[in-house]
């Protein structure tokens, strides 16, 4: 049987400016991942000295790394048509994966086994997990509010300054129709982390990220309490960009603060164009990792030839219809404003 972890708020660290990597958690999920490693449960040898570099030659400083096994030997994805598809209990999803693929569960005293970490058997990096909550529910690859909760709590759990959790729709790059997170940490810091945002709704404290042609919706939390206030206002823009069948990806980051000069989670939530049937591109293919400033690659040639204006303008491919983001815009606003009636 797997372990427990129990969910301390009293430890919850915000923080992305420490030198301190690893606690407790940490510890306890790296060696059941190495005790994964041995066990034979990835579908490839796993690189820790995998190559990667820094696109250093505008302000994203984007993190680019050779990864060809990911593309070569994962499972393949299956082919969606729409953003809403319901749960079909026939194909794979994580009530078929071995016991021993789970790696432990974020607890408090009232739920053992509500939220279980398990192996991510194509990873994009060491330590590479998923988060599934309530698995036996059978819930399809829409965000829930306690979905949102347990990748607050996994972040805050870690101490490394660089951990990150992302959500991938239906596509949106999301392999499987199974609700489940991403999490992973990454090298360097992600321009996630400090960019500037704008604001973009003064109750709800609602900004927005429109560095590039593809833009996101952000929200801010700087302590516990926010939770459950945020994770609805992040679900009230999921459930509408999922009626409207419109792809998006979500990623959770430790930061600066907007509005003060705490440390604060950010919470990135991008509305793009949809990838249908698991369409792949020969250069840069974005979920939320990707997005967040994060790039595996298959080629090697790509490798050591890509920039970040080639890799903007392959960003910008995915971008909607400025009529669409206009109208997706003034649906939030409407949306947010109904929260406070």
């Amino acid at each position: 049987m797997w372990k427990h972890f129990k969910f301390d708020p009293t430890s919850a660290n915000f923080s992305y400016r420490t030198d301190e990597k690893f606690n407790e958690f940490d510890t306890l999920l790296r060696c059941e991942w190495d005790r994964a490693v041995t066990q034979g449960l990835f579908t490839f040898q796993i690189d820790h000295h995998a190559k990667y570099r820094i696109l250093d030659k505008g302000n994203l400083n984007y993190i680019i790394q050779l990864n060809p096994s990911r593309y070569e030997k994962r499972r393949t994805p299956y082919p969606f048509e729409n953003v809403n598809t319901p749960f079909d209990k026939n194909k794979f999803n994580f009530n078929k994966i071995k016991n021993e693929e789970i790696l432990f569960s974020l607890d408090n005293e009232q739920d053992k086994d509500k939220y279980l970490i398990i192996i991510n058997n194509s990873p994009i990096r060491p330590y590479h997990v998923l988060l599934v909550p309530n698995r036996e529910l059978e819930q399809p690859q829409i965000l829930t509010i306690d979905c949102i909760l347990f990748g607050l709590q996994f972040v805050v759990s870690s101490a490394h300054p660089y951990i990150l959790v992302g959500f991938n729709s239906l596509c949106g790059y999301a392999s499987m129709n199974h609700l489940h997170l991403h999490g992973l940490y990454l090298p360097e810091r992600l321009y996630l982390q400090t960019i500037t945002c704008n604001l973009f709704h003064e109750k709800s404290n609602c900004y927005i990220l429109s560095l590039y042609d593809t833009q996101a919706f952000v929200f801010e939390i700087r302590n516990l309490n926010e939770f459950e206030k945020i994770a609805r206002y992040v679900c009230k823009i999921t459930d509408y960009l999922s009626l409207q069948n419109i792809a998006h990806n979500m990623a959770i980051v430790k930061g600066e603060s907007f509005s003060s000069s705490t440390d604060a989670l950010r919470i990135f939530i991008w509305f793009r164009q949809s990838v249908v049937n698991g369409t792949m591109f020969e250069r840069c293919n974005f979920a939320c990792i990707e997005l967040s400033g994060f790039m595996p690659l298959q080629y090697e040639e790509i490798f050591n030839e890509l920039t970040e204006s080639g890799l903007r303008e392959d960003l910008n491919k995915i971008v909607l219809p400025t009529d669409v983001q206009q109208r997706i815009k003034e649906d939030v606003k409407h949306l947010l404003d109904n929260s406070f009636l």
